[in-house]
């Protein structure tokens, strides 16, 4: 294992709704960061191709023609779009993990992916349960997706937005032993003491930290006059869209901020050098799901087998019998 290396955190804004184009411009974010020496890179939730801001600006009337461009634009496994990002990992032999809104049938669900410096796909997290609105978007993920990858950079994991404040969640993670965790989020919101706050989501994921004794690394997007223009019906609509907000920073186990920050209206990427020797002390004094549990009285049940809503049984005999078949009998 690689004691120290560099990890980085995106903060940026997706072309939105157009896939092709926010996949080129993930890759060429990869590629920089590469260029400045990470090997670990995060980014924002739902970055492919961004997040469907609409459902908090109106009903479901006034979304339906967001949703459908949003459906033709999610990402499917396989496709040319997770080939583009296995050989941006590939080509810079880097570890990155990006957040996508992930087409599967019929339904659409929010997805962490994760590539590793071979360009392989090993794995993908879906957001157990879809914050209030997003319900209308998202649906549920498993325990089957919800990994933590044991790699030369340390045990590598991620969680979306409110996903950190679920506590269950917390000790999922810790019972097996993540080390780097990335923190994908949307923007903020610019309301001071909101619940989607800046502050709200720097204290959620500051307080993950501490809790896990894991290295942070918080993406974020930030909103853009494309996005207003595009969603901002309404004086209302573009009043509660504000430039910026995004607040990315990669966080230590001691819940300090040990990377660089950007303006919140900036679109870049946040650095700093990780040193996995740093858990151990506090590891010593705090593991939630190891010698500092109470299993006695207080445990969870973590089931990780995968929840099918269909499950089909055998296999049907085709019932096509060929025009020449026909004809000939």
């Amino acid at each position: 294992m690689n004691q120290t290396f560099k990890a980085a955190a995106v903060q940026a804004a997706a072309v939105y709704l157009d896939l092709e184009a926010t996949i080129d411009k993930t890759c060429g974010l990869v590629d920089e960061a590469a260029a400045n020496g990470a090997k670990v890179i995060a980014f924002p939730e739902a970055f492919v191709p961004g997040y469907p801001w609409w459902i908090w600006l109106g009903n479901a009337d006034y979304g339906m023609k967001y949703y459908v461009r949003l459906y033709e634009n999610s990402v499917e496994i396989p496709s040319p779009s997770i080939r583009k990002l296995s050989e941006a990992a590939k080509r810079n032999k880097v570890y990155f993990c990006v957040s996508v809104t992930e087409k599967d049938r019929g339904s659409l669900y929010l997805t962490q992916l994760w590539f590793n410096p071979a360009g392989d796909l090993i794995g993908k997290h879906r957001k157990l349960k879809a914050t209030n609105a997003e319900k209308v978007i998202w649906g549920d993920g498993d325990g089957s997706m919800m990994p933590v990858f044991e790699t030369e950079y340390g045990n590598l994991g991620g969680l979306q937005c409110w996903e950190h404040l679920i506590p269950l969640n917390i000790s999922a993670m810790a019972s097996m032993n993540e080390q780097v965790h990335v923190a994908s989020w949307p923007t903020g919101l610019p309301f001071d003491g909101h619940l989607f706050g800046i502050d709200v989501c720097e204290i959620a994921t500051k307080y993950y930290a501490i809790s896990n004794q894991t290295f942070c690394l918080l993406a974020s997007q930030i909103w853009t006059e494309e996005m207003r223009d595009m969603l901002g019906e309404t004086e209302y609509q573009r009043n509660y869209m504000k430039i910026g907000y995004g607040f990315a920073q990669i966080i230590a186990p001691n819940g300090q901020v040990i990377s660089n920050t950007l303006e919140h209206d900036e679109e870049g990427i946040v650095y700093a050098d990780i040193d996995l020797k740093q858990i151990i002390p506090g590891k010593f004094l705090i593991d939630h799901a190891g010698h500092y549990s109470t299993p006695g009285f207080l445990s969870l049940t973590f089931d990780k087998s995968v929840h099918e809503p269909v499950k089909v049984i055998g296999e049907s005999k085709p019932n096509v019998i060929g025009y020449e078949a026909i004809h000939n009998s």
